[in-house]
């Protein structure tokens, strides 16, 4: 993102509508954080601070360069200063329903625990650039400053259990003693590696609370995460206006272009479909919308896949699958059709075949023996 100002006072303290009687209250997270002493709950004077690149007790600037919007020579602008960088982490459409309307809030928690792990795995691949003395080259720091916001609905109002990790354009580097700004590349890159951190943490944590899950695929086959199992397809529809608008709207762009868009063309699609102001309403009223669109049987199928897995949480054994077995799914997937790949890419194959069944520390160790053993 450029520039922001107030971006967290109108988007981030507010879910995807407005109650002003109700804010949502940001946490600080990462070691860059820390450095800064930002701890706990997140003040908007603080985030207003890093968003601009300062520090926020002395006011000094961070950076050695202001970001700053670059102009070109006819006037026309060229690029955006960057201020922040929005990581926003959406539970199961299941997992959403099943916390907010079948009504257990242990969801809520293990999508926290699911953040946590994720923003973790994010700040180790933090970097900044390095130009010294004719350097052209990214330093790992392995540091972040990020405020993180949970939303629980849609624009539409739908519930969905969502949480925008932003990060400020900001890192510390310890080689040079000086605070700089982030090279983003590596997170980029790594987008769905760290997407599946988070639903693996989050599908092992929903199958400890006693719940089965299930596998989730588009049209041509491609995984797109999990799903609680028993939670049925027509109530999984019920609550999601916000995706039948992106669809229809993918559809129309299809049609007119004679092509399916690029993700980042979606992207802006999602966006252009977005309601452009926030409903005013009560976090209670969305709350009674929300059940009022619920049949009687939909009401009790929730309830029951609540308490058996209340019944089903008191047992905690859980199967695993060995990390090596989901490594060589990964890798006779990914190197049927190329001789090199990623590290982070194997990671990534390798949590889709083991979600929520296998730990990312023994994954990793595992990777790092087989490639200190040459093999």
């Amino acid at each position: 993102m450029s520039g922001g100002v107030g971006y967290a006072q109108r988007h981030l303290e507010h879910n995807d509508y407005y109650d002003e009687h109700r804010r949502v209250q940001g946490e600080w997270h990462g070691r860059g954080a820390e450095l800064l002493g930002l701890r706990g709950e997140v003040k908007r004077e603080q985030f207003e601070a890093v968003r601009e690149g300062l520090h926020p007790e002395t006011g000094e600037f961070l950076r050695p360069r202001h970001s700053a919007d670059r102009i070109g020579e006819d006037g026309s602008e060229q690029s955006k200063g960057r201020s922040l960088y929005d990581l926003t982490f959406s539970a199961p459409k299941s997992v959403s329903v099943q916390a907010l309307v079948g009504g257990d809030e242990r969801l809520i928690a293990a999508h926290d625990k699911a953040v946590r792990e994720a923003l973790a795995e994010t700040e180790s691949h933090a970097a900044t650039r390095v130009r010294l003395d004719g350097a052209n080259d990214n330093r790992s720091t392995a540091n972040l400053v990020v405020a993180s916001y949970r939303h629980d609905t849609s624009r539409e109002l739908d519930p969905q259990l969502h949480t925008h990790a932003v990060a400020a354009n900001l890192t510390y580097d310890g080689a040079e003693g000086r605070w700089k700004a982030l090279q983003a590349s590596g997170l980029y890159e790594r987008r769905a590696y760290l997407t599946e951190v988070y639903r693996n943490t989050l599908a092992h944590e929903v199958r400890s609370l006693g719940y089965e899950i299930e596998p989730k695929r588009d049209s041509s086959g491609r995984d797109q995460g999990f799903e609680i199992r028993g939670v049925s397809a027509d109530l999984l529809e019920t609550y999601s206006q916000r995706s039948a608008q992106r669809d229809a709207a993918i559809e129309e762009f299809t049609q007119e272009h004679g092509r399916k868009p690029t993700d980042n063309e979606v992207a802006v699609l999602v966006r252009e479909t977005r309601a452009d102001k926030l409903a005013e309403i009560t976090t209670e009223q969305v709350r009674q919308q929300q059940q009022s669109r619920l049949s009687p049987e939909e009401a009790h199928s929730l309830e029951h896949l609540r308490n058996s897995s209340l019944e089903r949480s008191r047992d905690v054994s859980r199967e695993v699958f060995p990390p090596a077995d989901s490594l060589q799914h990964a890798k006779d997937h990914l190197f049927e059709r190329r001789s090199v790949v990623n590290d982070h890419e194997l990671l990534t194959e390798a949590l889709r075949h083991g979600r929520g069944h296998v730990d990312l520390g023994e994954l990793r160790g595992t990777l790092t023996a087989e490639q200190s053993q040459g093999r």
